[in-house]
């Protein structure tokens, strides 16, 4: 059978399993811009890719809704355990088997839900003494006076090795302060900061940290180098090297954070976006790379973080697509 818009019944199917697709890549915890923009380009093919763009939204949207009520009903079902009743042999959950079969059945077994974008923390965060998540800040007293004052999506553990106030960066961002007496120590990756009478600003990705002094001194030793630091100085490093120290650091622009606001001066907008995408659920998508290097200044809440879409919007042009879990892909 052939429609009126040209297309048949087949394409039609065709073109709903490729919007499956392009969503269940958006939200697998391991798409790249590049993927945002090949969807944008896929969706503006035609109206008929819009509409099956919405199918499968519609689609994902029906399956969460059957898997979450399957979900409810286990649950209830679970509290009641007959008397003297038997151990249960292991199962699919009932959550499991309407959820596949309703994605296999309507798209072939396409739906690959994966894990929810920079929602899930690695095994070391999930372990860790203290975490926060996004958008998230919580201050911690330590011994002898000293405190950790913790960003958005950060680890920690108290380190009981050191004969001082100490803790470990697993991963984040946050500013210890030591004791009016006693020196505080954090430590992340391959090197251990000590400060005296003062404070400074750590953030970790992955394997690399930077170390900011923020007041006070900071010593930073790095296998057997050393690196002493005085406000405004920082120093990089990783698992294979430390860097020197960089000295003219804005303190009033790092710690922003603090105060529950980001402060963004000339920050080419590819970074920009890597900073967003720390405060919110979800993850935005930066598929023009055009944009990518164009220079970006401003403030903004972190309670109001979405703020930033509608300004770049007016400012600098970008297109907003809204996409369900809190995607969002710039264009």
């Amino acid at each position: 059978m052939t429609q009126r818009s040209g297309w048949t019944d087949s394409d039609l199917s065709r073109l709903r399993l490729e919007g499956l697709d392009h969503l269940n890549r958006l939200h697998s915890g391991e798409a790249t811009d590049r993927d945002a923009a090949a969807f944008i380009a896929w969706r503006n093919q035609s109206r008929a890719h819009e509409e099956a763009f919405r199918a499968a939204v519609r689609l994902r949207d029906l399956v969460r809704m059957v898997e979450a009520e399957a979900e409810a009903r286990e649950g209830a079902a679970d509290n009641v355990v007959p008397f003297k009743a038997p151990p249960r042999a292991p199962h699919l959950s009932r959550r499991q088997m309407l959820g596949g079969a309703l994605a296999a059945s309507i798209a072939g077994g396409a739906i690959v839900t994966g894990r929810m974008l920079n929602l899930v923390p690695s095994p070391a965060e999930a372990m860790a003494d203290f975490r926060t998540g996004p958008g998230e800040r919580r201050v911690i007293k330590l011994a002898d006076g000293a405190s950790v004052d913790l960003n958005t999506r950060t680890s920690i553990d108290m380190h009981t090795g050191l004969a001082i106030p100490a803790i470990e960066l697993i991963s984040g961002e946050a500013v210890l302060t030591s004791g009016p007496t006693q020196p505080a120590a954090l430590v992340a990756g391959s090197g251990t900061s000590v400060v005296r009478a003062g404070r400074f600003n750590a953030r970790r990705d992955g394997d690399d940290v930077c170390i900011t002094c923020l007041a006070g001194g900071v010593e930073v030793a790095w296998n057997q180098e050393k690196r002493i630091l005085r406000p405004a100085d920082a120093v990089r490093y990783n698992g294979a090297a430390i860097g020197a120290v960089e000295p003219g650091t804005d303190p009033t622009v790092l710690t922003a954070w603090q105060s529950g606001t980001l402060i963004f001066r000339n920050m080419p907008m590819r970074e920009v976006v890597n900073e967003i995408n720390r405060y919110r659920s979800g993850k935005v998508f930066l598929a023009n790379s055009g944009l990518a290097s164009r220079p970006l200044s401003g403030t903004y809440y972190v309670d109001r973080i979405d703020d930033f879409f509608s300004q770049a919007e007016l400012a600098l042009g970008v297109k907003v697509s809204r996409l369900p879990g809190n995607v969002v892909i710039l264009s």
